[in-house]
């Protein structure tokens, strides 16, 4: 660390150094002469060196102040140079972003990340899977992605919309056993179940013929606790699971899974992407952000 950076006087030598002109070098820096001069005597006082000859008639550099003049001068440049650089980098999406997504949303998003590096070649993007919330709040991320509510105030929120909850299976689990006629018929058949990061099997819940909410007891066959695996568990044809649509998206547009009884499904939780609070966000995560609304909606 410098002792002392005097930037503004330094600044102010510089300019006089430049112009060979106490008047001129004031005018250029929007400054008075005698503010100008004071700038320069105290950057001579902190160095303890004479930077100037100065007569009535002309201003001229002594051979120290050559020396402080070149290094001075290439300092300022460098400094100049680096805040286009930075005021560049707030309009170009660029650099490393860190992102943080829940396994099943993150086994979406990174099937149609191509999209997002092909537009944004400059950014780098460094995913991690994880459905634990205290995973992500002990990393430094650029971007969290969660469902449901979240009460951190070291995040700040953007909506990523609505998830809703629907029933689904494989064709392969169509084929095999039928499709259920209504929700008293799931009793009869295989059904899959997901352990959240509480520790608490996830209820199956729907919208029944008053459009209430009512929730439905089952006996699955399996439980994960891994949003990937439960999703892969159901495209190889292993029972029927409740999951957010956000998740399972790419499955439903493939064919790979299909929706039942849809007139039951319900609203679900919010989904967030979360930003670490007090930041000016950059362009490579307003873009990023831009890029989940458009592959989540």
């Amino acid at each position: 660390m410098f002792k002392n950076a005097l930037m503004n006087e330094m600044v102010a030598f510089v300019a006089v150094a430049e112009f060979s002109s106490f008047t001129l070098a004031a005018a250029s820096l929007n400054s008075t002469k005698s503010g100008t001069g004071k700038a320069v005597r105290k950057l001579e006082a902190e160095l303890g060196l004479k930077l100037f000859n100065r007569t009535t008639r002309s201003v001229s550099l002594t051979e120290e102040g050559r020396i402080y003049f070149e290094a001075a001068k290439h300092a300022l440049d460098t400094i100049n140079e680096t805040r286009l650089l930075l005021e560049a980098r707030k309009d170009e999406p660029t650099g490393k972003l860190r992102v943080n997504l829940p396994n099943a949303i993150g086994r979406n998003i990174v099937n149609t990340l191509r999209e997002f590096t092909d537009n944004f070649p400059k950014v780098t993007v460094e995913l991690s899977l994880t459905d634990r919330f205290e995973d992500a709040v002990q990393g430094e991320w650029d971007v969290v992605v969660r469902i449901g509510e979240l009460d951190d105030s070291s995040f700040v929120a953007k909506s990523l919309g609505q998830a809703k909850r629907i029933l689904c299976a494989s064709p392969r689990y169509i084929e095999e056993f039928g499709a259920p006629k209504d929700l008293n018929a799931l009793r009869n058949h295989n059904s899959v179940a997901f352990r959240a990061p509480t520790g608490k099997i996830r209820p199956w819940l729907f919208k029944d013929a008053s459009g209430k909410t009512s929730e439905i007891s089952i006996s699955p066959i399996a439980v994960f606790n891994d949003g990937r695996a439960l999703v892969d568990a159901v495209v190889s044809g292993l029972g029927i699971a409740q999951v957010y649509d956000k998740a399972v998206s790419q499955a439903l547009k493939s064919g790979d899974m299909v929706e039942l009884l849809p007139s039951t499904s319900i609203s679900g939780p919010p989904v967030n992407a979360l930003i670490p609070s007090g930041r000016v966000m950059p362009a490579k995560t307003k873009v990023f952000i831009e890029f989940l609304k458009t592959h989540l909606s």
